[in-house]
């Protein structure tokens, strides 16, 4: 019965899966990344994360005026939370684990329609590199995809 326990108690301990950890300072690498031509744009994030809590804070830098950053906080729990923009946009967004993945996905409606976006973050294995995969559906815009390559400063 003893090592019935012990192999149970094994199993269960060897398929708990421990995800990557994101926290850190990130830059964007705009060789490696889609990025619009002739744009100025610098983009990085600065993320804590303790899992099934992540914040992330988004700092976007014109060149030409004050950087704007910004700062959203999640759960890795799949749970939906709903919220809303300034102009009064209806947001949800789920994230969740897909192995070693975490997955964004998230519904915007406003007056115009409806926005769904569906973003994945895998991190290198050496944990030096942040490689973000968005693939924006309806909108102004149609369907579009995006890669933002990040260094760990």
């Amino acid at each position: 019965m003893r090592t019935l326990i012990l192999t149970v108690l094994l199993a269960a301990a060897a398929s708990a899966q421990t995800h990557p950890n994101f926290t850190g300072t990130w830059k964007q690498d705009d060789a490696r990344s889609t990025v619009r031509p002739g744009s100025t744009l610098k983009y990085s994030n600065k993320i804590d994360h303790q899992d099934p809590k992540l914040s992330k804070t988004t700092i976007l830098d014109y060149g030409d005026r004050q950087p704007a950053p910004y700062t959203l906080t999640y759960t890795t729990d799949g749970k939906p939370v709903k919220s809303s923009d300034r102009e009064g946009d209806q947001i949800t967004t789920t994230v969740k684990w897909e192995g070693n993945t975490l997955v964004f996905e998230t519904g915007e409606k406003d007056k115009a329609g409806a926005l769904f976006t569906r973003e994945t973050w895998a991190l290198s294995e050496d944990g030096k590199t942040l490689t973000k995969k968005i693939h924006r559906t309806g909108g102004r815009g149609g369907d579009s995809d995006q890669t933002f390559v990040l260094e760990k400063q």
